[in-house]
């Protein structure tokens, strides 16, 4: 095992930036999603019947640099949801702010202490507004994160990332079997009862 060091989030980062502040010109028939904060979730970019899209000239007029190095981060009103970008077309709102991780730090690593209490309760230590939340750049970028060698960060998230997959797979298995008891007890009950 090696030695763990203390870093600041600036500094195992190549850049963290925010989306539009403003509001972009929408099309209903755009191939790019507006995601916010809100479309962010479990690690995973949603897009919902309700996300605004754009056309490509919006795209390139406000686009900013993602890659697969990048973590998503809900800062404005619901702020901490997470996810990894996977290349999906979008442009990012005031309420996401992209976490581009360096090549030295495993991201996924950075993911599951940015899923950490800790991490929770300095966004609630740093955000300012009264009516809706706001986590300042600024102030993520001081946020202090303790880093093991990166082989040691690969391995720990790799356990991390199984037991996740482990979880769904009991979540996805459990609702199967509701879905079963629920067919079962209207078969037995209610229809031989109408019977």
């Amino acid at each position: 095992m090696g030695e763990w060091r203390e870093y600041k989030l600036g500094e195992i980062t190549t850049k963290i930036g925010d989306g539009l502040h403003g509001t972009p010109m929408y099309d209903d028939n755009g191939d790019y999603c507006f995601v916010n904060g809100n479309n962010l979730s479990k690690g995973k970019v949603l897009i919902k019947p309700d996300t605004k899209r754009v056309n490509e000239s919006e795209f390139f007029k406000y686009r900013k640099p993602l890659s697969d190095k990048t973590i998503l981060l809900g800062i404005n009103g619901t702020y901490g949801n997470l996810a990894f970008y996977n290349g999906e077309k979008c442009i990012l709102g005031k309420s996401a702010c992209y976490i581009n991780v360096s090549d030295d730090v495993d991201k996924y690593f950075l993911y599951y202490n940015f899923l950490n209490s800790d991490f929770q309760l300095f966004l609630d230590s740093i955000a300012t507004g009264t009516t809706i939340p706001n986590v300042p750049l600024k102030g993520l970028r001081e946020y202090s994160i303790l880093l093991p060698p990166l082989p040691e960060q690969k391995a720990i998230a790799s356990v991390l990332s199984s037991l996740d997959d482990k979880i769904d797979l009991l979540h996805r298995q459990n609702k199967t079997l509701e879905a079963m008891a629920e067919t079962l007890f209207r078969q037995w009950f209610v229809e031989e009862a109408d019977e």
